[in-house]
């Protein structure tokens, strides 16, 4: 650093003309500026006045000495920071200790040394410049840190607003999507629907858990980025699980002519802890991508773990791979694979999806201990593997078998159970009551929480479904005061021979939901409600929940019935080759193409309505592929007819 250049100003304060005179002509060679004082007073008053970068202090002065001075220069909060370098002919070490009491940073002995005085004077202005540049430094690592604070308060107020938002709209999103998917489960189960309507029913549930599935994609994704995701524990059956996912799937691969091979390790545990439904989306999103993206070959899943740990402690390392004979990726594509919204190469014309699936089911992984591998190569297909991290069971847990089959009515010999509805949606309302009334169920509704309160104190229901975004008082509120009435009515008994108190029933209470990002189900519980349900529900966990609350018994229909009317559905789906195409205008095809590969839904029936004039099957099949959004099976059809 070099000071001489920085046009300092030295204070020399001295009674001494000779000493002054010396030390002045010696520093003007060097590029300092200098002022002069022959006195404590004038000192005073020229250091602030000029503010100079040093001061040259004399001790024995007439007047105020050079202690008293510098005293008075630290107190005063302009000349504070000036170091003062004192000049004294004293040699006494409690002399020098004065000095340094009232604030000088050091000493020059007289007969002063030309040298020395220039030497201790850089010194100190190089410190003084390091302390500027050290303070100039925290001032804006203090502006950086202002700033950084704020742009982190500014988007936790981004990110909660739109998990406001998001919340919001998948309450809104997933209440009408409820009585959609709800109303076609009821009308499935209806005997006078002929082979037509039950087809045109199946189009609309796909079409409804389709919209449902992009929907929980985006919000799933959305409660991984605010950290609001969290595991949900549970003992399951992995063989159900496994054997499922392959009766789910078999049927795609059939469709597509592609094989679907498993092997599944004997040695794996039947029973163990972690989270079933995360599990099972991950599976699904990965056999889902192989089969979308495989044209010719098949899909082979291999599933098997080993021991982790401690053997006591029963901790299994479970190990997956989905492997499929499709295009494959190429290496540099793999950063992207799991960036929400991104799309490899070889999923170029592929539109159906979000784009989260990977993303998504990375994040699961992970919070099961694990993570994903990728091997691929272009043309040879692509292997996911990932792992996770779980409990086994050794015993069998005790679990009560579920029927698949429909329920047709309440099994004799039981009370006539009192439900009460309560939703402020009129739709949902009547999904429930069209639901349980034909089977026996006798039931009443109220639109807001406030009706809630009174028809339970009134009636007496033996099980409440409460939706929790209500009007008037909402459904939180409503259970709050419910289970404080009881909780009254039973201290209300206080007579040692009064069965009053064993009579006071608790109600169970089953929450309905569509606000599913709120991850509110601390709060549902802790509110007072028994379980929780979210919206859109599958009409058999209404069954299986009352079945567990209140302990109702059913009457099934026969699972014949049940594979008879799976048998129908099976039929329903026509079949067309690629021979059969050819016989259209060549025109018609490439339209129906470039409509498919857009996903333009408008512009796909139009062109089916033309073909119509040439083949009503080939027109019936064509739609029935598009309202099930099955575009790349459409596609595979022209490029097979060429």
């Amino acid at each position: 650093m070099n000071i001489e250049h920085q046009n300092n100003t030295i204070l020399i304060i001295d009674d001494n003309a000779a000493n002054i005179g010396v030390i002045v002509e010696y520093m003007k060679t060097y590029g300092f500026q200098t002022v002069i004082a022959r006195n404590g007073e004038t000192g005073l008053k020229r250091a602030k006045l000029v503010h100079p970068d040093i001061i040259l202090l004399d001790v024995l002065m007439p007047g105020i000495n050079g202690f008293e001075t510098c005293r008075r220069l630290k107190t005063d909060e302009s000349c504070r920071k000036i170091p003062v370098i004192f000049m004294t002919a004293l040699t006494d070490v409690e002399d020098k200790v004065k000095g340094f009491a009232v604030g000088g940073v050091d000493y020059v002995t007289k007969p002063v040394q030309q040298e020395e005085v220039l030497a201790r004077i850089r010194t100190h202005l190089k410190i003084q410049a390091q302390q500027r540049q050290l303070q100039q430094q925290a001032v804006e690592l203090n502006h950086a840190r202002m700033m950084a604070e704020a742009a982190q308060t500014v988007a936790e107020k981004a990110n909660k607003a739109k998990s406001a938002f998001l919340a919001n709209m998948s309450h809104e999103l997933r209440t009408p999507l409820n009585a959609i998917l709800g109303f076609s489960q009821l009308m499935v189960r209806s005997e006078g629907l002929n082979a037509s309507h039950q087809e045109n029913l199946a189009i609309i549930r796909r079409s409804g858990e389709h919209l449902l599935t992009l929907i929980n994609d985006v919000l799933d994704m959305s409660k991984i980025e605010s950290g609001h995701t969290i595991l949900n524990l549970r003992e399951f059956d992995l063989y159900r699980l496994l054997d499922d996912l392959e009766n789910m799937f078999r049927l795609k691969a059939d469709e597509k002519g592609l094989q679907l091979n498993s092997n599944i390790s004997p040695h794996l545990p039947q029973f163990i802890i972690t989270d079933e439904v995360k599990l099972r989306q991950v599976l699904i999103n990965l056999l889902n991508n192989a089969i979308k993206f495989t044209q010719t070959g098949g899909i082979a899943v291999s599933v098997n773990g080993s021991e982790c740990g401690d053997k006591a402690e029963d901790r299994f390392e479970i190990n997956f791979e989905v492997e499929d004979s499709g295009p494959g990726i190429a290496v540099e594509e793999f950063d992207i694979l799991f960036e929400p919204f991104q799309q490899t190469q070889s999923a170029e014309g592929v539109y159906e999806g979000t784009g989260l699936g990977l993303p998504i089911s990375r994040k699961f992984v992970q919070l099961m201990g694990g993570d994903f591998k990728v091997h691929s190569k272009v043309g040879q297909g692509s292997v996911f593997k990932f792992t996770i991290q779980c409990d086994a069971l050794r015993a069998i847990p005790n679990q009560e078998p579920q029927s698949s089959a429909d329920v047709i009515a309440l099994a004799p010999g039981q009370p006539a159970f009192r439900i009460l509805i309560v939703d402020d949606k009129w739709d949902n309302r009547q999904l429930l009551l069209k639901l349980l009334n034909p089977l026996g169920f006798e039931t009443q509704e109220a639109c807001n929480g406030q009706e809630a309160v009174a028809q339970w104190q009134e009636w007496h229901p033996d099980l409440i479904w409460m939706d929790m975004r209500l009007p008037v008082m909402d459904g939180y509120e409503a259970v709050r005061r419910i289970r404080k009435i009881e909780a009254n009515q039973k201290n209300a008994a206080i007579s040692p021979t009064d069965n009053k108190a064993d009579r006071v029933q608790r109600t169970p209470i089953i929450s309905l939901t569509a606000s599913v990002l709120d991850d509110r189900q601390s709060d549902v519980l802790e509110a007072g409600c028994d379980a929780l349900l979210y919206k859109p529900f599958h009409v058999h966990d209404i069954f299986e929940m009352m079945k567990k609350q209140i302990g109702v018994r059913y009457v099934y229909a026969e699972e014949d019935n049940s594979e008879a009317a799976s048998h129908n559905q099976k039929e329903l789906r026509k079949t067309i080759t690629p021979e059969e195409l050819t016989a259209l205008p060549a025109g018609l095809l490439s339209d129906l193409e470039k409509a498919a590969i857009r996903a333009n839904m408008n512009a796909i029936n139009t062109i089916i309505d033309d073909i119509r004039t040439h083949s009503d099957s080939i027109a019936d099949t064509l739609a029935h592929l598009a309202d099930s959004f099955e575009y790349d099976k459409i596609l595979s059809l022209i490029g097979k007819a060429r």
